[in-house]
């Protein structure tokens, strides 16, 4: 019996036994360790060896250790208070106290059995080192414990774990370093993907006083979580934690920091409880990054698939955090500096702000409405410029705050706009963060010059005003209230504004116009269609826009009674009415000949109705007389008619709109 006393590492205990000798150098010990003290309690050890002396060194042509009970308690590992048995063979130095072990296998509770090799050396007050050649079995089990379905998923890669004892006779350490390369890996139903990752962890923790130091390097690769995507080999990820094991109540605290390259920092302090059981946490995190494009793309941009929205300026964030596995507090600050966000021919530049915000985050970490969140501060959101199409606002300035059960905004200043102004009031957005938000509030316009806002092909001549009521979600617009005005002399109103999925590209959107005694001459000019004098009232109802174009319509056209006795129209006019009447223009010699004799023509009247429906366009005329239909009826003396000849005539809106642009050329 020898007494084992390793001070310096706090071991004591006892080794008894009885060694056989079989032939010449070679020998047999059968014996048991008794673990008296160490940094890890077990029960006995039983060990048994085939050892040759001839070379001076020790042979091991083959040993086995089961150690009984070792005092392990890590039921998230699948080790409570395991056996533990390793077999293998080796060498032994007597003189140096060097070991070698190679062939080893190592099996631990019902956990895989691992292989590898071992290597002691008592330099630097001792350190051994323990290779393991197979490591993805145990690593697939540890993670499966915690995960079941991680069994069902698909994975491959080269994979190596050591584990390392340093200064076993002084203040002995472990350190455990995990590599991978080429690592590929899917879930069942494809949510998640990882390809061609590479990295390290590594772990180490004194063991007289365990405190994990924790390192994680991923270098390469891709991975995909729903729709959130990062490319590692672009942007590669270092993190560092710090934490002493939980004590016996499953409580430690731990701190962590995250240098994303290209994305930002991040400092995290924590105070975790009852980590086995129910756990909760409080803690506080910083971020900061000095270059928002990135990050914005990576957890903005690509997520929500914003194509064409970009991001740029220095974003920085702390709060505080409190919660539980089901429910988490956030109570931070957000701050923007020089920031810029466009997308189209939208622009938001000169960003500046402080801005409070409480958030509530579901067991997924995604913001969710909570009733028990405390009522958020206010802050203060800054532009120097905003530029959207040809509108342009500079030094805008509103108090807002911020929560994940609405945004609320304060009194947002009038906007100049085209000699008139434009008010945002009452705007306030439930539910930001999740899919049944709804954003809400008034607008009111006064004398807002119209022509510099319209586009080339319509131009409108007039001064608007109004109040909308507004209601926005995911997949609506809609409102109450009227737009009004006068445009070309006469009076507009506009209504029921609408728009159904106004965030896809399959959006539509559209409204109804009312339009009294408008004046056609400077219209009809303005629209380069020829000309056309007289007043008209028009109703256009029903009206919807669908890639840009209309998708369908009812228009009523008709010249004012009385409102002057005849009008006159041009031969062009004249022919552009034919082809939305007849879907061809004016044709034949008589054509010909009037044209080099008269350029204008009188009418007594003018109506029209049109009807478009799944780009089939429909059109009859108003004028009805002796059993004719006429779109244009000319006086009694002298003067040209257009006769709808075909009432029941469907037209392609599409092709009628090509033989359109051909006629008047634009």
């Amino acid at each position: 019996m020898f007494n084992v006393v390793i001070p310096k590492s706090g071991i004591t205990g006892k080794l008894m036994g009885y060694v056989e000798h079989i032939q010449g150098t070679k020998f047999k010990f059968n014996g048991e360790y008794l673990n008296e003290k160490g940094p890890v309690q077990s029960g006995p050890i039983n060990l048994s060896a085939t050892f040759n002396l001839g070379s001076g060194l020790i042979q091991l042509e083959s040993f086995e250790a089961n150690i009984k009970k070792l005092e392990v308690n890590l039921p998230r590992f699948g080790l409570i208070n395991p056996d533990l048995t390793l077999s293998g063979k080796g060498e032994l130095d007597p003189r140096s106290g060097m070991i070698n072990l190679t062939g080893l296998r190592v099996k631990a509770g019902q956990l895989p059995e691992l292989e590898g090799s071992f290597n002691y050396r008592p330099d630097n007050h001792g350190q051994c080192l323990l290779k393991i050649e197979n490591p993805l079995p145990l690593m697939e089990r540890l993670v499966e414990l915690n995960f079941p379905d991680f069994e069902h998923w698909e994975k491959e890669g080269e994979f190596s774990l050591n584990i390392e004892l340093q200064q076993i006779q002084n203040s002995p350490k472990a350190v455990l370093r995990f590599e991978f390369s080429d690592t590929s890996a899917a879930s069942p139903e494809g949510t998640v993907l990882v390809e061609s990752m590479s990295g390290n962890i590594q772990a180490s923790s004194p063991l007289d006083n365990p405190q994990l130091d924790l390192k994680i390097n991923l270098k390469t690769g891709e991975a995909l979580y729903d729709t959130f995507y990062v490319n590692l080999t672009k942007n590669p990820l270092h993190l560092e934690f710090d934490s002493p094991l939980p004590d016996s109540g499953g409580n430690f605290d731990f701190s962590a920091v995250a240098d994303w390259k290209g994305i930002g920092r991040l400092n995290t302090f924590a105070q975790i409880h009852d980590i086995l059981g129910t756990p909760s946490f409080t803690g506080k995190t910083e971020f900061k990054t000095r270059q928002l494009s990135a990050p914005f793309r990576t957890f903005v941009i690509e997520p929500f698939s914003l194509d064409g929205l970009d991001g740029s300026g220095e974003f920085s964030m702390d709060y505080v955090f409190s919660g539980s596995n089901r429910n988490t507090h956030l109570n931070g600050r957000m701050s923007f500096k020089n920031c810029s966000f466009s997308q189209d021919q939208l622009l938001f530049d000169g960003i500046n702000a402080e801005l409070p915000f409480v958030l509530s985050l579901n067991e997924n970490f995604l913001p969710q409405a909570d009733e028990t969140l405390p009522k958020p501060q206010s802050g203060v959101l800054r532009f120097k410029r905003i530029a959207a199409g040809q509108l342009e606002i500079e030094n805008f300035a509103f108090p807002v705050s911020v929560s994940s059960n609405a945004i609320q905004f304060g009194t947002i200043p009038a906007i100049n706009l085209e000699g008139g102004s434009l008010r945002l009031s009452d705007l306030k957005m439930h539910h930001p963060f999740e899919d049944d938000f709804v954003l809400k509030g008034k607008i009111t316009a006064k004398n807002i010059n119209m022509l510099p806002l319209s586009p080339t092909s319509l131009p409108i001549e007039g001064q608007i005003g109004g109040d909308l009521n507004f209601w926005l979600l995911k997949d609506h617009l809609s409102t109450t209230g009227s737009l009004v005005g006068k445009v070309y002399g006469g009076e507009m109103t506009i209504d029921e504004i609408f728009a159904e999925k106004p965030f896809e590209d399959s959006r539509q959107y559209g409204a109804d116009f009312e339009l009294r005694s408008i004046n056609l001459e400077p219209l009809s000019q303005a629209l380069d269609i020829g000309r056309i004098t007289g007043r008209m009232n028009l109703d256009l109802t029903g009206l919807v826009i669908a890639y840009n174009q209309p998708a369908s319509f009812h228009m009523l056209a008709q010249t004012t009674p009385g409102s002057e006795k005849t009008g006159d129209i041009s031969l062009k006019a004249v022919n552009t009415l034919s082809v939305i009447g007849t879907g061809s223009g004016l044709t034949g010699a008589g054509v010909g000949m009037f044209s080099q004799f008269f350029k204008e023509f009188s009418y007594a009247g003018l109506g029209l109705e049109c009807t478009l429906n799944d780009d089939i366009f429909k059109i009859r005329g108003l004028i009805r007389d002796d059993g004719i239909e006429y779109i244009i009826k000319r006086p009694p003396l002298f003067g040209i008619n257009v006769v709808n000849s075909n009432p029941e005539n469907l037209i392609s809106f599409t092709d009628m709109l090509k033989r359109l642009r051909r006629v008047i050329g634009n």
